[in-house]
């Protein structure tokens, strides 16, 4: 019984995880919704430069540190590279004839994203022990 009710309730969260991703998906397009993913993976991996710089100014570590602050310094020009060639394709994408296949694309792709995350959350479920299928 406990096993099924646990089934149920991520099959649940799934499905609501679901129709979140593919409604904001439908509400931003898909070239928000490439920059939006664009932007997190770009933050994230800066905090963990951070971090890194961090550790390696603690232990001392110069060669490490100096590393971490140029590949910051990268990810910062790749950032605004980045904002500069976006910004125009989002102008496009408000033109009525793009919108509604933005739209549309970006409803796929927030599929997608939705089916990503269900994963993941299925395979850390399943490396703590807890099976939900």
């Amino acid at each position: 019984m406990r096993q099924e009710l646990v089934t149920f309730a991520f099959a649940a969260v799934v499905l609501l995880l679901f129709i979140w991703r593919v409604r904001g998906g439908y509400a931003c397009g898909m070239m928000q919704e490439i920059v939006n993913l664009l932007s997190g993976v770009i933050s994230l991996a800066c905090v963990a430069l951070v971090f890194l710089a961090v550790t390696s100014a603690m232990s001392k570590s110069t060669h490490i540190l100096t590393a971490s602050i140029i590949a910051l310094v990268l990810l910062g020009i790749l950032f605004k590279l980045c904002r500069l060639i976006f910004a125009p394709m989002l102008a496009i994408g408000s033109i009525s004839i793009v919108n509604g296949i933005n739209k549309l694309l970006g409803a796929a792709m927030g599929a997608a994203e939705a089916c990503l995350l269900a994963y993941f959350s299925y395979r850390a479920l399943a490396y703590f022990g807890i099976y939900v299928l």
